[in-house]
């Protein structure tokens, strides 16, 4: 099992993950990105630039793992939302 942590970057502003969590794999983590991505675009009070915001994943030896841009996430949701219409 690997730790995972999810740094949210929005512009110049990092909010650092100080705890991560254990999970199996990268696929795993690219899964736990997408939801916490979501939840923050369906949160109305959140205010910040979508295209210049994304998620860094880092394992626990702090190597990069991947990066994932919002734009890709709302992208994906409107796609769902047109083919359940």
């Amino acid at each position: 099992m690997t730790v995972y942590y999810f740094h949210f970057q929005s512009g110049g502003r990092l909010i650092m993950d100080h705890e991560g969590v254990e999970l199996r794999s990268a696929a795993d983590a690219l899964e736990v990105a997408a939801k916490l991505a979501a939840a923050l675009l369906d949160d109305g009070e959140v205010a910040c630039d979508w295209t210049r915001s994304a998620f860094r994943v880092e394992d626990q030896h702090q190597r990069r793992v991947f990066r994932l841009p919002m734009t890709t996430v709302r992208a994906r949701e409107n796609r769902s939302r047109a083919l359940l219409n």
